[in-house]
């Protein structure tokens, strides 16, 4: 509890000015008052974003072995120190670690004791630009399904990289006769124009970054799979079992209307057979919640003729006749 206070007190204290003096809080019967310390240097005083480094913070008038630990922190986002060691009164060795998007510049050190004891000093670190980290992909979650053909694209922000390299492809692999999309954007997110992804078909994503020193690695590749065109969720309410329902219109040109009922969360497979058995098409194979559904299926490709569709979900299996008459 006594470090998650400190780590409070200096997210308060970052943004006020100070002089390079210590600030004591009134002790009680077991606190130490150290009034009188500051801290001199940190050596080395600078590093670079995406680094971890040691660093040795010198104190003047100090008497740092009075306590028995030590915080030591930066005024700058993605910045931060661990493995504090007293080596005597005016010395302490730290690791310091600045995140791929830490601030730039110069940024105030405050070193805190357990009794609450903080010493001060600004413009104490500063911190280069680096070559860029790798973005974190957002959203669509990956393994995500039912993804509308327009996806809307997230990922994490940097306020430090001038672009990012966008791709979309049908393999994972993103060998180049597999990529469909490729671009490059200013910033996140991004919304994909129609008629780029086709539907009920898995594809995979990633992106890079690119700032004035270099491109980061590509990211984590998230995979996601486009809902299939026509199918609708009428009810959401649960039914007490799975149901296949006779398609309407029946005699139909060219659609037709097939509803169904599915009690739990699962894959749902729709399958077209002609009068030999022969499987014509999948029109439907999907991750679908519990509900009651209608699917569209557009017969224009196919001659006159009498088909047989058939649903899978579970353990469950239901045929229903079609007629196809133009």
């Amino acid at each position: 509890m006594r470090r998650l206070y400190l780590t409070l007190l200096f997210s308060i204290i970052a943004s006020i000015t100070y002089s390079q003096a210590v600030i004591s809080v009134t002790p009680d019967k077991y606190s130490p008052l150290l009034d009188t310390g500051i801290v001199k240097s940190i050596i080395p005083d600078t590093g670079s974003q995406g680094a971890a480094f040691p660093i040795v913070v010198h104190g003047t008038l100090t008497e740092w072995t009075l306590a028995p630990y030590y915080v030591v922190n930066f005024s700058c986002c993605g910045v931060g120190s661990f493995n504090v060691v007293i080596v005597n009164d005016s010395t302490l060795n730290a690791v310091v670690f600045a995140d791929g998007k830490a601030s730039l510049g110069w940024h105030k050190c405050m070193v805190a004791d357990e009794y609450h004891n903080l010493y001060i000093k600004d413009s104490a670190f500063f911190i280069f630009l680096n070559a860029p980290v790798a973005p974190t992909p957002l959203l669509p979650f990956n393994n995500s399904s039912n993804i509308a053909p327009n996806p809307y694209f997230l990922w994490d922000s940097n306020v430090y990289v001038s672009t990012f390299r966008f791709q979309i492809a049908s393999d994972s692999t993103f060998e180049p006769g597999v990529i469909v999309f490729d671009t490059v954007l200013a910033n996140t997110p991004y919304t994909l124009r129609l008629g780029v992804l086709a539907s009920d078909t898995r594809y995979y994503w990633r992106v890079n970054a690119t700032n004035t020193l270099g491109t980061s690695e590509w990211s984590t590749i998230f995979k996601f799979r486009v809902k299939s065109v026509g199918i609708s969720n009428i009810s959401t309410e649960i039914p007490a079992n799975y149901s296949l329902l006779q398609n309407y219109p029946n005699p139909f040109n060219p659609s037709t209307k097939i509803r169904f009922q599915i009690p739990k969360n699962g894959l749902v497979k729709l399958k077209v057979y002609d009068v030999s058995g022969k499987e014509i098409s999948g029109i439907l194979s999907e991750h679908l919640s519990a509900g009651t559904y209608e699917f569209t299926w557009n017969a224009s490709s196919l001659p006159s003729g009498v088909y047989f569709y058939l649903m899978e979900s579970g353990d469950f299996r239901e045929v229903k006749k079609a007629v196809l008459l133009k």
